[in-house]
């Protein structure tokens, strides 16, 4: 069975991978923040070919490093503009679904 990333898995990931690129951090650099032991792991996240994806701790940890709102990740701009009863139910919702 040939498992691929979701279509937001990709985008979760991607978005990931633009910021990565926008603060010069190599791919190498993330691994090592991440505790990855293996430098080619971080490609095989960011490629479409792999299922690797990163874990939702290492989402945090990068959007952390990022000072880039988690919420930011996972929902579209509208959704951001949700009631906080609402954001959080949805946000919840988007976590599941990408951790799939």
């Amino acid at each position: 069975m040939d498992v691929k990333k979701t279509d937001y898995q990709l985008r979760i990931i991607n978005t990931l991978k633009e910021l990565r690129q926008n603060q010069n951090m190599t791919q190498a650099l993330v691994s090592d923040l991440l505790g990855i032991n293996s430098y080619g792991q971080i490609g095989n996240i960011e490629s479409p070919k792999f299922p690797h994806k990163y874990t939702l701790k290492q989402i945090s940890i990068l959007c952390r490093e990022f000072s880039y709102p988690i919420e930011s990740v996972f929902l579209n701009e509208e959704e951001l503009k949700l009631d906080k009863n609402e954001l959080v139910k949805r946000l919840i919702e988007k976590l599941v679904e990408y951790d799939g």
